[in-house]
């Protein structure tokens, strides 16, 4: 999962804390993005505030949070939101438009009767409601009613009662949205028993076929890939890649025509566009749209906006940082391709064996470099919303909280600009 850290202020009368916001997407049965989750967290060490303090500052980060989203949504995306019994009585949800925000109301909202008339209200206003976390216990069925999108924690369910469980829901003609859906079995599965959102790591895990090998065509990319990182590269031999391929040369010249480049003039020479964004920056651009070219299906797409937002987030944090395992190039490059396995359909050993990389950085992508995997794995934790883990990390690196909350969300819209423009 996407996901990001975001610092807030904190609410008035409370010290200033760290706040954290992760996105999961959500998909369609065609793998194409429906939306996201934005899960809303404190850090771990504000966990022992006072409810009411953290009622308020949730609902804070619900409505900083939302206005960050609000950067990387296209048109008709969604973004679910829980929210817990406190703040679903308080009418919090209103603060958001009912034409982007579903309402999520988790577990352990109870369906009393101030608890169905505020959804009654919030239904007849436009609101989408999901209910979190459904597996099937009784005492629900108010709610049932009520709701427009049932999420099942598939995980949860025993396998053979599944079908039980989803043939109950259909009954009451909601949406099903399947969650944890770890694996393209699971979502084949779950698609064929009438699911048809769909969350979990299924879109970001390896597709791996016995036997399979590359095409000839990610072969010849992966070849480029390697020149790409030869340290006698030159513009004239980048610039001689662009042109023998059409389409890198008229998604060349639109990138950097785009209004996030802000040049006060058109480029349309492919010479003059390489010698503009100079050797890295170029180099980088070809790299993301190798890797999109590769394998260009939707999930695939959203998967590499990851990888690149934690490429940048990883450079940056290096960049920072007194010393770190690898110069910010380099920690950018272990971002972009920590996914490699999963955006190819292919082991990392058979990849990194066709790539030339330094030493080391090889070793880290197969996960042999203990020090660079805890990098890594400081911005896995950040993706996935493991605060806890990402917290214990910090201190271990003695990195400020602070530093890596706007890194990560620098790197959220770097990532979304620049995958826009390419």
């Amino acid at each position: 999962m996407s996901l990001t850290l975001h610092e807030q202020d904190a609410v008035p009368g409370s010290a200033t804390e760290d706040m954290y916001v992760a996105r999961q997407p959500v998909f369609d049965p065609e793998m194409r993005v429906w939306g996201y989750e934005l899960l809303f967290r404190q850090s771990a060490r504000s966990c022992t505030a006072e409810i009411g303090d953290l009622d308020v500052a949730t609902a804070q980060v619900m409505v900083n949070g939302f206005s960050l989203a609000a950067e990387w949504l296209t048109p008709r995306q969604k973004v679910l939101i829980n929210y817990p019994e406190n703040l679903l009585l308080q009418g919090m949800p209103r603060a958001l438009p009912a034409e982007t925000a579903v309402v999520e109301i988790l577990e352990t909202v109870r369906p009393n009767p101030e608890v169905l008339e505020i959804c009654r209200q919030l239904k007849d206003e436009g609101y989408t409601l999901a209910l979190d976390d459904f597996v099937g216990g009784p005492g629900f069925e108010p709610l049932l009613e009520l709701a427009d999108i049932v999420k099942v924690d598939v995980l949860g369910v025993e396998p053979g009662n599944l079908d039980v469980v989803v043939g109950g829901l259909l009954r009451h003609r909601c949406t099903l949205l399947a969650e944890k859906v770890e694996n393209l079995e699971v979502f084949h599965r779950c698609r064929d028993l009438g699911f048809t959102l769909f969350q979990g790591y299924f879109f970001s895990r390896p597709q791996i076929v016995a036997g399979k090998n590359l095409s000839s065509s990610q072969t010849s990319r992966l070849n480029l890939l390697q020149a790409l990182g030869a340290p006698d590269l030159d513009m004239t031999q980048i610039t001689k890649i662009i042109q023998a391929d059409v389409s890198l040369s008229y998604r060349l010249l639109r990138y950097i025509n785009s209004p996030g480049i802000g040049l006060p003039y058109q480029v349309r020479a492919i010479t003059q566009a390489a010698n503009m964004l100079g050797q890295r920056r170029i180099a980088l651009w070809l790299r993301v749209l190798i890797l999109a070219d590769m394998n260009p299906a939707l999930h695939s797409r959203e998967l590499l906006s990851f990888c690149l937002q934690r490429a940048r987030f990883l450079e940056m944090l290096s960049q920072a940082q007194s010393s770190t395992a690898l110069p910010p190039d380099s920690m950018f490059l272990f971002g972009l391709f920590s996914s490699l396995d999963a955006l190819l359909s292919q082991p990392m050993p058979d990849i990194i064996g066709k790539l030339s990389l330094e030493p080391r950085l090889a070793r880290a992508l197969l996960g042999d470099d203990p020090e660079l995997q805890t990098w890594l794995d400081l911005a896995l934790a950040s993706e996935s919303g493991s605060w806890s883990q990402a917290e214990m990390i910090l201190d271990r690196l003695g990195i400020e909280r602070d530093s890596v909350a706007k890194a990560q969300n620098k790197a959220t819209s770097w990532a979304k600009h620049f995958m826009e423009a390419a």
